[in-house]
Formats: structure tokens, C-alpha cells, sequence
């Protein structure tokens, strides 16, 4: 079987798409030695991506590449499609919510999340709605959909009107990185790299709207009152300069308003450094409003963090029994359910040994041969 993979997002290696793509990649490599894989861009990948298998490059013409929007809609409509018939594949693959509206070869799509069709903030304007249109009708028209978890797939069933037997379910996983940090050395360091002492809560996953981040700083000002830990910092990981607007509220105003800014840093944590910042932390806090998945949860708690996180979408599906779960848009439930976990050490501790259990439970060995096996339904299938 020679399998063609939409590879658009390794020109953004760090973002939730981008790292898909490389951990089932480097899976396909390690546990796959039958089938060829050839990887299809725009342009050339930066030139710190390895790459285990052969990647060509489609380029559109001049005035196609002109305007971004137009560019990314005619790629992947018709250049990527015929870049795949011409390596004359026998499954297209492509790995996030963009599949072709003509297929002309098995093809199979996942789609991470409902988000542009659940929430209306995601798609702010008539272009973006018009894209979510053409790339929903296109979802219709291809062989398979996988999607990350059970909720994912009953919001994609809900809003395409999707047959649930077009999809399948596969869970990612945390890398092979994302192990507890142990050496006090490491940790010193990493914690001095952020300003940070030895007492801190922990939040990474994004500032836009549905992160519900403003909500998170109400409660570490609940908890600092209730607990009185003058030393107890909160780190966000990211940048409120960096991304404004009504789809990303600051929560410094918050924090400000209710006296807290000199308990809260914003710091891009670097993925170098994300495995010492999730293991030092007291706790790891997660209050999302909607995940199609849920990554930096299973991160933390591969890493041994407590976690304390949203009850709502696909996070009870990700953490199971091995975090606390709370309604995140009560503030005082949120901000208790932190206490809990910083002033009793018998659970603190009962919740890193189960976070390191129920992570185990997920591999990107596993999430690659699931994703062969659709591969393999769908020739299957299509076999006179």
C-alpha cells in the first residue's frame, strides 16, 4: 500500500496539528516496515524537521500564492489531490479538517474537533464561514473520518449530519518526552529559566475564549484567600500581547482588579522545558470550556502532575479517575478543588500515581496501528 499524507502542517511543527502529524509519522516508522508513505507540501519544510519518509514539494502558481486564503483553498482542493494521483497513491490521507470536495483517490481525513461548527466565535467572519461550508460538504464525500474521542465524534455526527459509521475514533497521546522529571538540579533550573519558586500551579493549553483562562485567575484569587500562601505562584504559559481581540480575552485585567498580578506570570514555556515545568508543578489546573481531545492534561499527568480539570466535553474521557474534575464555570468548585489537592499530601500524591497510570494507557504506537487499520477498511472496501 502506498499511502499519500497531506503534510501542510509541518510548516507549523509546534501547533496541535503540526505535532499529530509528527508523533504518527515517527509511529508509521517504527512499527510499519510494509507500506510506503509519501508526504505531500506547498513548500519546503523549515530545515530543523526530520522527516522518515520522502516529501515532495507541490508549489502553485505565482498569483494563486499571492493571497494566503486563496492559496490555502486551492492547495488543498486540487494541487495536494493531484500531487497524490500523480505519486499514484492508494489512500490519501489528510490529517486535519480540510478534505478534498472532489476525491479522486480512497481518502480519509481527521477531523480534530467540532469547535468552527459548535462555537460561533470560531468562525468570526464570512470567509472563515464560507471555508467551514466547503470543507463540511467536503466531509460528506470521503471514505473515512477519524476523530479523537467519543465526543468529538457525536459533535461531528450532530453538526454534519454525518453516518457515526463513516467515523472512527483513535486518541492521540502525549510523546515519549513527556516523562516525570526527577533531577533537583533540572528542576531549579527550569523553574529559575521562569522566575518560578517551588510552590506553583501550572496552565498551558492556549488563551483564546473557550480556554476560559479569566476564569482560572477568579479562582487562584478565591484560593489565595482561602489558603493564604503568600508564596504560591500561577504560571500561564503564553503571551496576552501576543493574540488580542474578542476571541482572546486578557485575563491581566482580571488579575489586576482583584490584586493578583503579582502572583500570576505569563511566560511562553519552550517545549524543551515542559516536561521539568509539569513535573515541579504543585499542580496542574485545566479549566476548558470545549477539547476535541485534550493534550496538555495527559502531558501533565505523564509527567506525574496532579491534575485538576474541566468536567465538560472530552476531558472525563482523557483524565478518567485520575484527576478532580469540577464544572469549570464555578469558580468557588474550581478554586476548592485546588485547595484540596495543595493542603492534603496523601492526595496530592494519590493523584500523581494515578496520572502516571492512566497516561500509560496512551501511545502513539497504538493511534498508528488503529490509523492502519482505517487505511486498510477503506481499500478493503473500495476493493471490485
Amino acid at each position: 500500500m502506498k499511502i499519500g499524507i497531506n503534510a501542510q502542517f509541518l510548516q507549523f511543527p509546534t501547533n496541535g496539528s503540526g505535532q499529530y502529524m509528527l508523533h504518527l509519522l515517527d509511529a508509521f516508522r517504527q512499527i510499519d516496515q510494509q507500506n510506503d508513505y509519501v508526504l505531500l507540501g506547498s513548500r519546503p519544510v523549515p530545515l530543523a524537521t526530520t522527516l522518515p519518509f520522502p516529501y515532495y514539494v507541490s508549489s502553485l502558481p505565482g498569483l494563486m500564492s499571492r493571497n494566503e486564503n486563496v492559496e490555502k483553498v486551492v492547495w488543498e482542493q486540487f494541487t495536494a489531490p493531484a500531487a497524490a494521483r500523480k505519486a499514484e497513491v492508494d489512500l490519501y490521507h489528510v490529517p486535519y479538517f480540510a478534505p478534498p470536495l472532489l476525491p479522486r483517490t480512497p481518502t480519509v481525513a481527521t477531523i480534530h474537533d467540532a469547535i468552527p461548527l459548535r462555537l460561533e466565535a470560531y468562525r468570526p467572519n464570512r470567509k472563515i464561514k464560507t471555508y467551514m461550508s466547503l470543507v463540511a460538504q467536503a466531509a460528506h464525500r470521503i471514505d473515512r473520518i477519524i476523530t479523537v474521542s467519543e465526543h468529538a465524534k457525536k459533535d461531528l455526527v450532530e453538526s454534519l449530519s454525518i453516518n457515526p459509521e463513516r467515523i472512527r475514533v483513535i486518541y492521540e497521546a502525549a510523546g515519549d518526552e513527556y516523562t516525570p522529571v526527577t533531577d533537583a538540579e533540572q528542576l531549579a533550573a527550569a523553574r529559575a529559566r521562569y522566575g518560578l519558586g517551588e510552590r506553583y500551579i501550572f496552565y498551558l493549553g492556549g488563551l483564546d475564549q473557550r480556554k476560559n483562562v479569566p476564569q482560572l485567575v477568579r479562582a487562584f484569587a478565591h484560593l489565595h484567600a482561602q489558603i493564604g500562601d503568600p508564596q504560591l505562584q500561577l504560571l500561564i504559559s503564553g503571551n496576552p500581547d501576543k493574540q488580542q481581540g474578542l476571541l482572546f480575552p486578557d485575563p491581566r485585567p482580571v488579575a489586576a482588579d482583584l490584586g493578583m498580578s503579582g502572583q500570576i506570570m505569563y511566560r511562553f514555556v519552550e517545549d524543551a522545558d515542559k516536561p521539568a515545568i509539569y513535573s515541579g508543578a504543585s499542580l496542574f489546573v485545566f479549566p476548558s470550556l470545549y477539547e476535541g481531545f485534550g493534550l496538555t492534561p495527559l502531558e501533565a499527568m505523564s509527567c506525574g502532575a496532579p491534575v485538576v480539570c474541566s468536567n465538560r466535553t472530552s476531558l472525563p474521557e482523557v483524565v478518567g479517575d485520575a484527576a478532580l474534575m469540577v464544572d469549570p464555570e464555578n469558580t468557588r468548585a474550581l478554586s476548592e478543588a485546588m485547595a484540596r489537592v495543595l493542603t492534603d499530601p496523601l492526595l496530592a500524591a494519590d493523584l500523581k500515581e494515578r496520572s502516571l497510570a492512566r497516561a500509560r494507557q496512551f501511545s502513539w504506537r497504538k493511534a498508528a496501528q488503529e490509523t492502519l487499520a482505517v487505511y486498510e477498511e477503506v481499500l478493503a472496501k473500495r476493493k471490485p
